[in-house]
């Protein structure tokens, strides 16, 4: 089977003198890049944090402080993190769990990072308040801190970049196409093996061999790379590979993204620890959030707290008994609208191109076709709910105005359509789009047929490229 060969050279250095004032780089040895959980699942907030006391420990280093227990204010790690709450316990329930999360190392190239085995994120941490001030110490597993902090062969990380990313697997996939830019594609890997490190989870045989490629591209891949593609200095593009009829093997190119300054300008979302803390306020605990966000992802999660704690406080028509299952029923509604603005961020790329242009009208028929054949299914399922009596009765009413119609000569109605409505009844094929289309218009309006932009983002979150070609 072949592979693709990948130079062990840390061809992807660049100089401090090239890189935006302010922008805060580590390097990131090339084994941490496809780490994969082996006790418990990896927060993005914890995979965040991690890279900021990574990134703070090699600075001390050239600082000449070659130590093996790091020091920092607990509010400059926040700052880093661009995490705006005021509510620290959490960020120290995320360093007490980075000394039980056990992780092994891996790289998609073959042969880098051989003789890692296994450790905990941490060796060790503890948390002081001096003077009024927070401070948290840490170290990490001794026979790793030489590589950890001096690296043979490693990526730069741009911590503002990271931080602007929202979800795990965004923030872990741009890592890793991070060390192969300069290559201009990962290696080819079953796509079995990208799963864990991507999503965070703990490895499970039996859930792997169970788990489908497409709900694994629909609900992981294509979301975060359209992240990544909107707001990073990076474009992705998904390459898949064949094995008779299945996708065997996936890997990922990789080019600049223009876009790049534009993304930056705009203010860094929030980290998804918010998210946790409204939801703690609202009776939902840590752990169930964290399941809700590997099931849905976090930005649904953060559009829907607020619906949430608005139904909490309207207690009519009763009062909310049980705030985690009504959260998720909420979830799945949000969850595509997040896809769809996910997927109208990417189209937004190089929007004056005639390719892109033409591509966005395709997209944007087909959508609005899907979305009036899904309007129609439901002005038909809500015709057939009415009683016979009443079905009878607009039935005769649209029969006059039909055959008004044809008097007139000012409407789409051929006398046809008149006799089968009167013969055969309204499901005829030749009368029944008609027949409906006048139902809506009497119940609904004219323009019952004429989506919004946010009807078309949830077509678009459904279907993807789907049927545009």
């Amino acid at each position: 089977m072949q592979k693709t060969s990948i130079s062990l050279q840390s061809s992807d250095e660049v100089q401090a003198q090239d890189r935006p004032e302010g922008d805060r780089v580590f390097k990131k040895p090339v084994s941490t890049l496809a780490m994969s959980a082996r006790s418990q699942p990896i927060t993005v907030l914890g995979r965040k944090t991690y890279n900021v006391l990574l990134c703070l420990a090699q600075e001390e280093l050239r600082k000449g402080k070659d130590v093996e227990v790091h020091r920092a204010p607990l509010s400059e790690v926040v700052h880093i993190l661009e995490y705006d709450s005021n509510d620290l316990e959490l960020i120290k329930k995320h360093f007490r769990a980075m000394l039980t999360t056990t992780v092994e190392w891996q790289s998609p190239t073959t042969g880098e990072g051989d003789k890692w085995i296994g450790c905990s994120l941490l060796a060790q941490a503890s948390i002081e308040k001096v003077r009024g001030q927070v401070w948290i110490s840490w170290a990490f597993a001794p026979a790793l801190r030489h590589e950890l902090l001096n690296p043979r062969v490693f990526a730069r990380m741009n911590l503002a970049m990271i931080a602007q990313l929202r979800t795990y697997a965004a923030v872990c996939l741009y890592e890793v196409a991070n060390r192969y830019k300069n290559v201009g594609q990962s290696p080819r890997k079953e796509w079995r093996w990208w799963h864990d490190p991507i999503t965070g989870r703990s490895p499970d045989a039996v859930r792997l061999e169970k788990l489908d490629y497409s709900f694994f591209k629909r609900d992981v891949l294509k979301p975060a790379i359209a992240e990544i593609n909107a707001v990073t200095d990076l474009q992705i593009e998904l390459k898949e590979h064949k094995q008779g009829r299945f996708i065997h093997e996936i890997q990922f190119l990789i080019r600049p993204n223009e876009q790049r300054q534009l993304a930056l300008e705009q203010a860094p979302e929030k980290a998804d620890l918010e998210s946790v803390r409204q939801a703690r306020e609202l009776g939902i605990s840590d752990a169930r959030v964290e399941k809700i966000v590997d099931a849905f992802g976090a930005e649904a999660l953060a559009t829907a707290l607020p619906d949430l704690r608005r139904r909490i406080e309207t207690p009519f028509p009763e009062p909310v008994r049980d705030p985690e299952r009504y959260l998720l029923s909420l979830m799945p509604g949000h969850a595509e609208r997040a896809s769809a603005r996910a997927v109208a961020a990417e189209a937004r790329n190089d929007p004056e191109s005639r390719e892109s242009k033409d591509i966005q009208g395709r997209r944007r028929e087909a959508y609005e076709t899907a979305w009036r054949a899904s309007r129609l299914k439901a002005v038909e399922d809500d015709f057939r709910k009415l009683s016979a009596p009443e079905q009878f009765q607009i039935a005769g009413e649209i029969l006059r105005a039909m055959e008004e119609l044809v008097r007139q000569g000012a409407g789409p109605v051929h006398p046809q359509m008149i006799k089968r409505l009167k013969t055969d009844g309204w499901t005829h094929d030749l009368v029944k789009r008609r027949f409906l289309a006048m139902y809506a218009e009497a119940t609904i309006g004219k323009a019952w047929n004429v989506p919004t932009d946010q009807d078309l983002l949830t077509v678009a979150a459904r279907l993807g490229d789907a049927g545009v070609h």
